[in-house]
C-alpha cells in the first residue's frame, strides 16, 4: 500500500489538547477517528466530522525505553496508550512518556491516566 503524504493545507489549526483530555475528529461516514483533525478521513475520503473528546483515561498497550550511555543518564520510559472516551465506545491510540522511574513498573493493560501537558503527552499510573 503507498502511503500519501499529507500536506500544510489539510491540516487544521486547532488545539488538540484540552488539560489532561485530547480532542479529535470522527469521521461521520465510516467512523475513522483522526487525531490531529484533518479536513478529509484518510480511510473514506470523506468531509464530514464530529469533534470528540478522548482521555484521560486509557490503558498500556505497549512500551519500551531508551538505551542508557552511563549509569548516571537518566532512562526514558516511553509507550503507546489507548484512551477512551467517557462512554467508552471510542477508542484512539496515542504515544508519551510514563511518569516511572523503572520499566518493571509497567505491564500491558495497566491503567494510565493522561497528565495536563501541554507538548508532551505524559502519562500517570493509576492506583488500583
Amino acid at each position: 500500500m503507498k502511503s500519501i503524504q499529507e500536506s500544510l493545507i489539510t491540516r487544521l489549526k486547532v488545539r488538540t489538547k484540552i488539560g489532561n483530555q485530547i480532542k479529535a475528529a470522527k469521521c461521520n461516514n465510516c467512523g475513522h477517528i483522526r487525531n490531529p483533525p484533518r479536513t478529509y478521513c484518510n480511510r473514506c475520503q470523506g468531509d464530514n466530522f464530529t469533534d470528540i473528546i478522548l482521555g484521560p483515561m486509557g490503558e498500556i498497550v505497549t512500551y519500551s525505553s531508551t538505551y542508557k550511555k552511563k549509569a548516571t543518564d537518566k532512562q526514558r520510559i516511553f509507550g503507546i496508550v489507548q484512551l477512551y472516551s467517557e462512554d467508552k465506545k471510542d477508542t484512539i491510540s496515542v504515544g508519551g512518556s510514563f511518569n516511572v522511574e523503572n520499566i518493571d513498573d509497567l505491564e500491558v493493560g495497566q491503567k494510565v491516566e493522561l497528565t495536563p501537558r501541554k507538548k508532551y503527552n505524559v502519562f500517570k499510573l493509576m492506583e488500583e
